[in-house]
């Protein structure tokens, strides 16, 4: 007879339910983004890239707080696409990211769609609550930074 698995800490578990949360939101732009050809993930990326006028892999990984790996993995398709461009790099070499022409004309194709999914998120939390989820996460981020 198998034992049951007893999931009950999870219930009040900080890391389980935001990540649980995260991955119910990231399917919910993938599909409003899928049509486009493109995954939230990527989608984030796009726009970190469009923001500036290169960053160094590191910075990239960085300010949007993702593992080098998790942000190679998702770069690789925008690269395959001629969304955005890798250069230098190679034995400990600095790696410059950049977004291309071509990346930024699919920002201005999939941004209605994106625009349509955040205010539907934000519909459904609510815009007041919204603004202090943010607020919390950005005090929590900090708090846990140091």
């Amino acid at each position: 007879m198998a034992k049951e698995l007893d999931f009950s800490i999870n219930e009040n578990c900080v890391c389980f339910n935001l990540r649980w949360a995260s991955r119910m939101m990231t399917k919910f732009f993938d599909a409003e983004l899928r049509r486009h050809g493109i995954r939230a993930t990527q989608s984030t990326i796009l726009l970190a890239l469009n923001a500036k006028e290169s960053w160094s892999m590191a910075d990239l990984s960085e300010a949007l707080g993702m593992e080098r790996t998790t942000l190679v993995r998702n770069l690789r398709p925008l690269q395959r696409d001629g969304l955005a461009t890798a250069e230098g790099g190679g034995r400990g070499g600095r790696v410059e990211l950049t977004i291309t022409a071509k990346g930024r004309k699919q920002l201005d194709k999939i941004m209605p769609a994106w625009r349509a999914a955040q205010n539907t998120a934000v519909k459904a939390l609510g815009a007041q609550r919204w603004s202090a989820i943010l607020a919390d996460l950005e005090t929590v981020a900090s708090v846990l930074e140091k």
